[in-house]
């Protein structure tokens, strides 16, 4: 079903209305911000409109560039849809911004925007996925992105070509005043103390994107003896999480799963620095000025998911089975399993925690 929230706007007068559209995944999310803020930046009297999906969307929630949230049900059924286009096409709409370019969001392009310009109909703005890029770095080994774009800026590139402004592409969350307590409270009462503890991220979406968790046992370890509190953090229910806070008992903290992704955000803009895989976690740190050491394995920086602060890392091998998938989904295919992941030693890790610490204190 179709969620409708619409916030007081001071912009004021708007001239434009502007549909954005992007339903998953958590990290892409993150990542889609500076478009609404460049938006806004170009366009100052535009009023601008957000679809996204109930749960994940929650994460770009309290974002004063957008006037008004659309919230969609992805597990919703046909009429749902239709309903939901239905109510886009009254909005009347100028320009639809297709920032995830999925059968969903080209499917309701298509409804309100037509296959080409037509007098009378938004424009249709899109991003450019570079599938086959990738497809061919992926199962041919020839590599036409040595100079990618990031994620970021591929985003923000639709709106790059109409614009004659620079544009920044750096992300931002808001957690607001109320969840910043919480996390305060929280921290306070298990004893963390802000600014002088990691949080570290052992899980991925699938477990090929995981380094060994007798790697992150190592760095904890370390980790440990130099006074570091270790708050882990994550999804519910992921096993790498578990295991080690188990093996760890009340050394480390865990609030894997308890928070939600703007309260995590909130936490991890509190934490030092935040050690995790190719995942969410280093966006939202990122997005709330926390660097970040992301450890790459079967996918790679060409991708455009890398760290972008200064004092954050990523770390990966020169390895020439790399990439051998887009989302670290499916089997290893040579007999030294994960050497991607298992080759970047405890060691490296730590030595860029250090690094990082020195350059930031």
């Amino acid at each position: 079903m179709l969620l409708v929230n619409s916030p007081d706007s001071p912009t004021g007068k708007k001239n434009l209305k502007i549909l954005v559209i992007r339903f998953s995944s958590l990290g892409d999310l993150v990542l889609t911000t500076p478009v609404f803020r460049e938006l806004k930046k170009v366009y100052p009297f535009c009023h601008l409109t957000f679809l996204t999906s109930t749960g994940f969307g929650a994460v770009i929630d309290h974002n004063p560039h957008i006037d008004e949230f659309l919230y969609f049900d992805r597990k919703s059924n046909k009429a749902d849809l239709e309903k939901l286009i239905q109510h886009l096409k009254e909005q009347q709409f100028d320009i639809v911004y297709d920032a995830h370019q999925s059968l969903r969001s080209r499917w309701i392009c298509w409804h309100l925007c037509g296959w080409w310009f037509q007098k009378g109909k938004p424009e249709r703005w899109k991003i450019n996925k570079h599938s086959w890029q990738r497809n061919l770095l992926i199962y041919g080994k020839i590599n036409l992105m040595q100079n990618p774009l990031s994620q970021r800026e591929r985003l923000l590139h639709p709106l790059q070509q109409r614009s004659s402004l620079p544009l920044n592409t750096h992300t931002e969350l808001f957690p607001g005043a109320v969840i910043r307590m919480k996390v305060s409270q929280l921290l306070q009462q298990r004893g963390i103390s802000e600014g002088r503890f990691l949080c570290i991220g052992p899980s991925a979406s699938f477990p090929g994107k995981c380094w060994p968790l007798s790697h992150y046992q190592t760095l904890i370890e370390w980790l440990l003896e130099q006074q570091w509190q270790i708050v882990l953090v994550g999804g519910k229910g992921e096993a790498e999480t578990q295991l080690l806070k188990t093996h760890f008992g009340e050394a480390v903290q865990s609030m894997a799963g308890e928070l939600s992704p703007l309260e995590s955000a909130a936490l991890l803009e509190r934490a030092s620095l935040v050690i995790c895989n190719d995942t969410s976690i280093g966006h939202l740190a990122e997005a709330v000025k926390t660097p970040a050491v992301v450890i790459f394995g079967p996918t790679v920086r060409e991708w455009g998911y890398g760290p972008f602060l200064q004092n954050s890392m990523l770390m990966e091998m020169s390895l020439p089975c790399r990439p051998c998938t887009r989302n670290g989904k499916g089997n290893c295919k040579i007999p030294q399993k994960r050497l991607c992941l298992t080759s970047l030693s405890p060691q490296m890790v730590y030595e860029q925690v250090r690094r990082i610490h020195r350059e930031t204190v």
